[in-house]
């Protein structure tokens, strides 16, 4: 065998293990890429449900809790707490949005309802989506929602308005929690967005 068909040959064979190194690291950053895609992806639904069953960042608990007849019975001996409510509509939303009432007074335990009100301002259908919050932060693991306009989408027609219902307590756990003890004031609020593809 000739030099040149040697160094033919040596070339050929690193040319093939070229190829297959390549091919594993495409196969490799592929994988890496689609990884981290799937992750991002996940990330915002993960985030919510973290932040629904644990009142994590404000966000108020809307998961069931299984309460027997002594355990949400209302704290008439613990200290009046008053429920401020605070509402506002996206710049792409063409709808008046604003609380029936600007404040109730609750004791844990206690159930309450109150009544938002929303007009739609256009002359065609339009479907909102409303987000959600409690201040301070550190009261949304006790703030349960029974049941809320802001579980669904909401289509209002044209020059529409509705009463929204809102159904909460506070967890009558509130009162055992020292670090709730200088809390006497807390802020419902929520704001409309147009719900996306709508």
């Amino acid at each position: 065998m000739s030099g040149a068909q040697q160094a033919r040959r040596e070339f050929e064979q690193f040319h093939s293990q070229a190829r297959r190194d390549n091919t594993t690291s495409i196969l490799y950053v592929g994988a890496f890429v689609v990884t981290f895609i799937g992750i991002a992806y996940a990330a915002v639904p993960l985030y919510r449900l973290l932040c629904k069953r644990t009142g994590f960042m404000g966000t108020p608990k809307t998961e069931p809790v299984v309460r027997d007849i002594e355990t949400l019975k209302p704290l008439d001996s613990h200290r009046k707490l008053q429920i401020k409510f605070a509402g506002q509509v996206s710049t792409m939303l063409d709808w008046s949005f604003k609380p029936e009432q600007r404040h109730v007074t609750v004791v844990p335990g206690e159930t309450t309802l109150a009544f938002f009100k929303a007009y739609n301002n256009s002359d065609k259908p339009i479907v909102g989506v409303a987000t959600y919050n409690v201040v301070p932060e550190q009261v949304a693991p006790y703030f349960n929602k029974i049941q809320c306009f802001c579980f669904d989408e909401q289509q209002l027609e044209p020059k529409e308005d509705i009463d929204m219902p809102v159904f909460f307590f506070i967890d009558p756990e509130f009162a055992n929690d020292p670090l709730m003890d200088d809390i006497t004031e807390i802020t419902l609020s929520y704001t409309f967005f147009k719900a996306s593809g709508r």
